[in-house]
């Protein structure tokens, strides 16, 4: 694990799952913020206090912010990036003040900046889903996995018939059953009920996607949804 020696947005303790090296940092790991803190209302940029990295700079990657609201748990993503050996960056985005209990969740890869390099996929994964409930489908799916880290991307539609609160899942066929993690699933809107998307905690486990159920208010407003995320093994 790697543990964060501090912070200047009055966070408290940060702690990821990591994969560091000098071509590629993976973190996974949530912690909650206090938006009214002195500290974070006086932040320009939030920045995240580490032991040394191998890498000096990175391009700008995405991390998911979630709040809630009368619409249930919601968010949107914001710029990180690594702007030097021992600091992480996180953009401070805006929200409106009545959306509470604030979190950041890491799902994502950061690369060097100035790379030149040609990029090969390595471990691209056949990934299909299948077995999806009700009026479900898949519209795009790819997964990679590597000796200590794993990728996986799918878009889902068809939403039309899904009951709320119902717990499914979706088996990943192809996909290592090995691999255990937390993913967020987004759901995007097709109207104006609230600030973001709709983001729902699940699981992956034994090859399946695992979703613990969906509001009524998600089905109401879903148009399509996703799942976008690296994976530490």
């Amino acid at each position: 694990m790697m543990i964060s020696t501090g912070n200047n947005f009055g966070a408290g303790h940060i702690e990821f799952k990591e994969l560091v090296s000098e071509n590629m940092v993976i973190l996974n790991g949530r912690f909650s913020f206090d938006y009214t803190s002195e500290e974070y209302v006086n932040a320009k940029v939030l920045e995240i206090y580490v032991p040394e990295l191998p890498m000096k700079r990175s391009l700008e990657t995405a991390v998911f912010m979630l709040f809630d609201n009368e619409f249930g748990r919601m968010g949107t993503i914001v710029k990180s990036w690594i702007k030097n050996k021992t600091t992480i960056c996180l953009e401070k985005y805006a929200v409106n003040d009545r959306f509470g209990n604030r979190e950041f969740w890491f799902t994502c890869a950061y690369l060097p900046m100035g790379q030149r390099n040609t990029f090969e996929v390595e471990g691209q994964v056949d990934l299909i889903l299948e077995n999806m409930p009700w009026s479900q489908r898949e519209e795009y799916a790819c997964a990679v996995d590597r000796e200590k880290w794993a990728y996986i991307c799918f878009v889902v539609e068809g939403f039309y018939k899904s009951e709320a609160n119902v717990p499914y899942t979706i088996d990943l066929t192809n996909f290592p059953a090995d691999i255990v993690a937390n993913v967020p699933y987004v759901v995007q809107t097709t109207n104006k009920s609230g600030w973001g998307s709709h983001i729902v905690d699940c699981t992956i486990s034994d090859g399946k996607f695992n979703n613990p159920g969906n509001s009524e208010q998600l089905l109401k407003d879903a148009s399509s949804s996703f799942v976008k995320a690296f994976i530490v093994k």
